[in-house]
């Protein structure tokens, strides 16, 4: 059988948590992490830019390995790249949003949302709220200090 060769990129090191558990789920899969430290971090990129760096690195990973599936792992990234990768890539292409779904059916008045500031402004966001918990109180709060204390830990 055929182990399937998943790609895990993030800006650092913060989807190695989304890896573990994505390997707790699919243990027998072969698994690439590839992280764009010298552009951390994204929540600072203009959406062009993180649109080029994005496609043009995973493109030049799967020039060189075998992909049968992309994980994007960055709230940041995957609310501005998932549809230009999805144009580019003949494999399927995940990402990681905001969980602003699952919040507010577990929550009968209210939502939390912490993220980068680029994530908070995305219309991506937006749409996910008006979408799913239009009918809430929903509380933004962009930290650009965020993701050093993720990376941190």
């Amino acid at each position: 059988m055929n182990r399937h060769n998943i790609l895990i990129f993030d800006s650092g090191v913060g989807g190695l948590s989304v890896y573990k558990e994505i390997a707790n789920l699919l243990p027998c899969a072969n698994y690439f992490y590839l992280f764009d430290n010298e552009a951390y971090p994204y929540g600072e990129l203009a959406p062009d830019t993180l649109v080029d760096r994005t496609c043009r690195l995973i493109q030049q990973m799967m020039q060189r390995q075998r992909i049968d599936i992309v994980v994007i792992a960055c709230n940041t990234a995957s609310t501005i790249v998932l549809p230009h990768l999805r144009e580019v890539l003949s494999i399927p292409v995940v990402g990681v949003v905001p969980a602003i779904k699952p919040a507010s059916l577990l929550s009968k008045k209210a939502v939390g949302l912490i993220a980068t500031p680029a994530t908070i402004t995305r219309q991506y966001t937006h749409d996910l709220i008006r979408d799913f918990a239009d009918d809430k109180d929903v509380k933004l709060l962009g930290s650009s200090q965020l993701v050093d204390m993720l990376n941190k830990s």
